[in-house]
């Protein structure tokens, strides 16, 4: 590994076998990683993750864990083999997530609800718990890699990112079990930032507005709602995102160059959160 990387050492990444988990991978190949554990029911989408990867990054040690982050058991399998794997675990993001369109609460079955934060909040926040459990234990980073000349102040055991959304903060009508999952996610990432700064842990959230992605192609006619709506009405940039905008975002924030951010929730969305345009 070249001492010019920009995020020497390890990362594991949930939600690997497509959309922003697959971008993010690719970017954290890109940013110079030493090894990549990827983390995702699919089976079958992790290995052709892994497969891209390998296209252009042939000696890069990756690992497939297929996981499912509603069942803690399996969670914290996955985070301690890959631990084993690669002895220590630097960068991890939380990209695992589901929408349903369940209706509004009064139409919300409780099992559409549990499914949402299952996933989206609970399950997240148990892969967040295993990778600080691990990272807590670690030497600083500008130790671990002495060739990296990370400046001792930016030293870190570890950074985590947590994929959050947009509507944490802007509601949309008709999922409320999503938006408060979201929500949630946004919440926990403060509190793990303030309970782990001082242990060098920096714990960050993303909110991605609306991306190109399974979620927003699932049917034709999610397509024409996403396009219509929260893209043509409510993004002043008038355009869906695309995945690799979300990925930068995620190594750049896991990395020692954001060594002074923790506990933000940084937008990335195309202007969804910063109010309405009537251009």
């Amino acid at each position: 590994m070249s001492s010019k990387s920009d995020v020497p050492g390890v990362a594991i990444i949930t939600g690997a076998a497509s959309g922003m988990g697959r971008a993010t991978a690719l970017a954290f190949a890109v940013a110079g990683v030493s090894g990549l554990a990827l983390l995702d029911l699919n089976e079958a989408g992790l290995t052709e993750t892994k497969d891209l990867v390998h296209k252009d990054h042939p000696s890069l040690k990756i690992e497939l864990y297929t996981v499912d982050v509603t069942s803690e058991s399996s969670i914290i399998s996955a985070y301690t083999r890959a631990k084993e794997a690669f002895s220590r675990i630097d960068y991890a993001v939380h990209c695992a997530g589901i929408v349903t369109w369940q209706g509004a609460s009064a139409d919300c079955t409780l099992d559409a609800f549990d499914k949402q934060n299952n996933v989206n909040y609970r399950g997240l926040w148990l892969c967040a718990r295993e990778a600080l459990r691990i990272m807590r234990t670690q030497p600083l980073d500008h130790e671990a890699y002495p060739d990296a000349n990370i400046a001792p102040h930016r030293g870190q055991k570890g950074s985590i990112i947590n994929i959050s959304s947009g509507l944490a903060i802007a509601s949309q009508s008709g999922i409320p079990a999503y938006c408060g999952a979201k929500a949630g996610v946004c919440a926990i990432t403060r509190s793990d930032a303030l309970d782990y700064a001082t242990q060098r842990i920096r714990v960050n959230a993303v909110l991605p507005g609306v991306v190109d992605t399974y979620m927003t192609n699932s049917s034709p006619e999610v397509r024409q709602f996403m396009m219509e709506n929260p893209v043509k009405k409510a993004t002043p940039m008038r355009r869906l995102g695309i995945p690799e905008e979300i990925a930068d975002v995620c190594v750049f924030l896991s990395g020692n160059k954001a060594s002074f951010v923790t506990g933000a929730s940084w937008s990335v969305d195309g202007g969804f959160c910063a109010g309405f345009s009537y251009e």
